[in-house]
């Protein structure tokens, strides 16, 4: 099934279609799409096909006029200027009432977007939403639908989140790939002028490393530098938590005894360019 989708999708490129127009004609034939484990329990055609374009080919799906568009707000305002409001407004109506959910939800997004506060267009966009949710066999697309309805509806909900960057998750890290994760939370116009190298042992892994940060970026290698301005020893889960908050190291050296030779201002400097995610963050709506 996988190579089907794989090699059809390329097919199609060589005709020069883009990944929408492929993915709305491949269809597995029967006997595959027939078989009960290739039903769309987790992803689905549609998805897959563009996916296949995505990997081998980028991002971009061709067409000039989509390598450098307008950011989605200033899209959505030039069409509401040019169109109006109400015309928009009654075009979703006639689509939602058609049952055309797809036009609807893409006219309607002019409006959220050139205006977040605009009550009656999200409420109708969610309607639409809703309707897509409730059709779809893919259960992704259901969760993604039905949530983006919601959020129109009752704006970003933060109760009962799943956060992905758990302790678990985090301490479940090899120590290279912890290094990774936190030189994403650097903010690199901030750290631009920033270097700092500091010497790290984590006691319960038995494994030194170095980890600097310069020209914005944040490296990390095994064994120690000579000229790190700072050294600490500790636990991983210690080091871990000091890595990505470097504004309590006092307090983490103080509480769960580690040990740091050097100069601290190195993690107050660190701290200044570290930010934290909040995953709550809009999605069907600016």
């Amino acid at each position: 099934m996988y190579k089907y989708i794989h090699d059809q999708a390329l097919r199609l490129a060589n005709q020069g279609l883009t990944p929408l127009e492929a993915a709305e004609i491949v269809e597995l034939p029967d006997t595959l799409g027939r078989k009960w484990f290739n039903r769309y329990y987790h992803g689905g055609l549609h998805h897959n096909v563009r996916a296949v374009f995505h990997k081998e080919l980028g991002f971009w799906d061709g067409d000039p006029a989509t390598i450098m568009p307008l950011l989605p707000q200033d899209h959505a305002r030039r069409h509401v200027d040019l169109i109006g409001r109400d015309r928009i407004l009654q075009e979703g109506r006639d689509a939602i009432d058609g049952g055309d959910y797809r036009w609807a939800v893409q006219v309607l997004h002019h409006l959220v977007f050139a205006d977040p506060e605009d009550t009656e267009a999200k409420n109708l966009q969610a309607d639409a939403y809703e309707q897509l949710g409730y059709q779809a066999e893919v259960p992704q697309y259901r969760a993604i639908f039905l949530t983006a309805a919601q959020e129109l509806r009752e704006g970003v909900r933060t109760e009962g989140g799943v956060h992905t960057d758990s302790l678990d998750t985090i301490l479940a890290m090899p120590i290279d790939l912890l290094f990774d994760f936190v030189g994403v939370h650097v903010n690199g116009t901030k750290a631009a002028d920033v270097d700092v190298r500091v010497n790290l042992t984590f006691a319960d892994y038995g494994g030194d490393w170095t980890m600097w940060v310069r020209n914005g970026v944040l490296n990390a290698r095994p064994g120690h530098a000579d000229d790190a301005q700072l050294s600490l020893k500790g636990p991983k889960a210690v080091l871990a938590g000091l890595l990505l908050e470097p504004g309590r190291a006092a307090e983490a050296v103080e509480r769960h005894g580690l040990t740091a030779e050097g100069d601290m201002e190195a993690l107050t400097v660190l701290g200044s360019v570290v930010e934290t995610f909040d995953p709550h963050f809009n999605i069907a709506t600016p």
